[in-house]
């Protein structure tokens, strides 16, 4: 289940896409959808994402629109381009990643310590030998 739909961007980018541009808009959905699935390690079938996320979803389908095919990284000042190997590119920015970072899954093991009131501190033993 992508994170948005066609809708979210056109009201966000304040245009109506029709024919070939549906396609195009729904294909940046699915491919941002999974490169952010991805990233967090969590996907959102059942549940609806976080605002935050969807918001940055719907951020890196609009920036992809705005880019030319085939360019990597664009830079206005002093007029930088970068182009890519085979075509357009379509990959999260490190800005939309170290946003996410929050809501990504944990990996790995993890350990908690358990401290109880409840339960009393064992015995310990000087070293004159009385308990």
């Amino acid at each position: 289940m992508p994170l948005m739909t066609v809708a979210d961007i056109e009201v966000r980018t304040k245009q109506v896409y029709e024919g070939e541009d549906i396609d195009q808009v729904q294909a940046l959905i699915d491919d941002v959808t999974g490169l952010i699935e991805d990233f967090l390690g969590l996907t959102y079938e059942t549940v609806a994402p976080p605002r935050a996320v969807k918001a940055l979803a719907c951020m890196e389908v609009r920036r992809h629109l705005n880019t030319d095919p085939g360019i990597a990284a664009e830079r206005v000042g002093d007029l930088n381009t970068n182009y890519a190997h085979g075509g357009a590119v379509v990959a999260l920015s490190d800005d939309v990643e170290a946003k996410l970072r929050r809501y990504r899954r944990r990996r790995g093991i993890g350990s908690i310590r358990v401290i109880s009131h409840l339960v009393p501190d064992p015995v310990v033993e000087d070293p004159g030998g009385t308990p």
